[in-house]
């Protein structure tokens, strides 16, 4: 059901769950770091940095004390990154604050490394917040983008999607299709800009670019036993007490209008979303849901 009074919420603030911290192999971006050359860095900049994950894993994977700065515009998130950092013994070399990606605070040839998650996304002009990352790099610093391809994503097949003709199968890629497209037609950003970052950085003149794909999966089987199965369903029951399907209704509907939908298509493919998810809660809890759970994620990096 669609509840007409919404809470409002920090930017991207349902996607801040513990689910969150298993979004990458750890021994991969080690290996990467290290092959990027990344173990020496002091000044460390994460732009977009919600509350604190991305730059709080980097702790983990590289080999040196670096400082931080973490820069998001909800200041409810830089609260909360602030918390976390003090959890995990991080909060005298990571400091936060709340700030623009597009005017930073910082003079030029400022950071050693300039990194964000899931940043440019959202972004109308991820280009201009480009070429502001690389302002504030030192020359020969490194920029490292981590980056979806969330179109690609949704396309991924489970144990419901194989019991789904497909026709239906075709209906929920198209309308995933236009939800992104009609986001970027409202300057929200764009959900697979990752693809098109390396071609951005190489028109702004960096140089040395490099492109990984992550070895990360999410795979779901029964019995269900794992730490991330377990924090990934958790969060699934979550979402689908409020029907929350990737976005809430109210915005999912304003996307699809701009992206060229009717409002009378995007009821039918909400319902059928809806009932995809539901099913997929139903075999969950009888212990017969399974996917491969495979993902596109950039890892990008490019020196000054």
């Amino acid at each position: 059901m669609e509840n007409n009074k919404r809470v409002q919420k920090a930017h991207s603030e349902d996607y801040f769950g513990e689910y969150r911290d298993f979004w990458w192999n750890l021994d991969f971006l080690k290996l990467r770091l290290q092959a990027l050359e990344l173990d020496n860095v002091q000044d460390v900049l994460d732009l977009g940095c919600g509350v604190g994950h991305w730059g709080q894993l980097l702790a983990r994977v590289l080999n040196n004390n670096f400082n931080l700065i973490g820069i998001d515009k909800e200041e409810a998130s830089i609260a909360k990154a602030k918390e976390r950092a003090i959890e995990r013994n991080l909060n005298k070399r990571f400091q936060y604050q709340v700030g623009d990606v597009y005017s930073l605070p910082f003079p030029d040839n400022f950071f050693d490394l300039v990194t964000c998650q899931t940043l440019l996304i959202h972004l109308p002009d991820p280009k201009k917040a480009l070429k502001e990352m690389l302002r504030v790099t030192k020359t020969k610093g490194t920029v490292l983008l981590a980056e979806p391809n969330n179109f690609a994503n949704g396309a991924i097949g489970d144990s419901v999607t194989q019991k789904m003709r497909t026709d239906e199968i075709v209906n929920q890629i198209r309308f995933d299709l236009i939800l992104q497209q009609g986001k970027k037609a409202l300057n929200l950003g764009y959900n697979s800009e990752g693809d098109f970052l390396p071609g951005y950085l190489a028109e702004l003149g960096a140089e040395n670019i490099k492109v990984y794909l992550s070895d990360k999966t999410t795979p779901f089987f029964p019995p269900y036993e794992t730490e991330e199965q377990k924090v990934n369903i958790q969060q699934m029951k979550e979402w689908s007490k409020r029907d929350f399907l990737g976005w809430e209704k109210q915005d999912m509907k304003k996307y699809f209008v701009a992206g060229g939908g009717s409002f009378e298509e995007f009821e039918k493919l909400w319902n059928e979303r809806q009932k995809r998810f539901q099913q997929i809660i139903k075999e969950v809890e009888a212990g017969t849901y399974h996917s491969a759970g495979g993902a596109i994620q950039y890892l990008i990096a490019a020196k000054k």
